[in-house]
């Protein structure tokens, strides 16, 4: 038991250190599939930074490194890809003004519409 407590703070900065690893991870691994997704649509710029900060997540996590390392990594990827998701949110609609279905101009209608939701009895 008094092993156990003596090991304890060591535990918890490991637990701490292996979770961080894995959120780096993940994030990581969304970053590049988010990437895969907008293909030639992501602007160079935040490409190429995705691709490095990617590269330097993979390397931290083969390399076990600790939490001073990991944290600033992941909140970096996490910008990057909350970027990214605006450049995918804009490529599906096709851009303003464009009907995301058919990639032409939207419809007269849209949020403007009067849409009343109604049931019905038979009877």
């Amino acid at each position: 038991v008094e092993e156990a407590e003596h090991n304890r703070g060591q535990d918890q900065a490991l637990r701490e250190a292996v979770d961080a690893r894995n959120e780096l991870d993940a994030i990581a691994y969304q970053v590049e599939r988010r990437l895969a997704e907008l293909g030639d649509a992501a602007p160079a710029h935040e490409k190429a930074r995705a691709e490095m900060l990617v590269s330097d997540a993979r390397a931290a996590v083969k390399e076990e490194a600790g939490v001073e390392r990991v944290r600033p990594l992941t909140s970096e990827l996490q910008q990057v890809l909350a970027g990214l998701a605006a450049h995918q949110g804009a490529a599906a609609t096709g851009g303003p003004g464009q009907d995301a279905a058919t990639g032409g101009p939207t419809s007269g209608g849209g949020v403007d519409d009067d849409v009343i939701d109604a049931e019905f009895d038979k009877g």
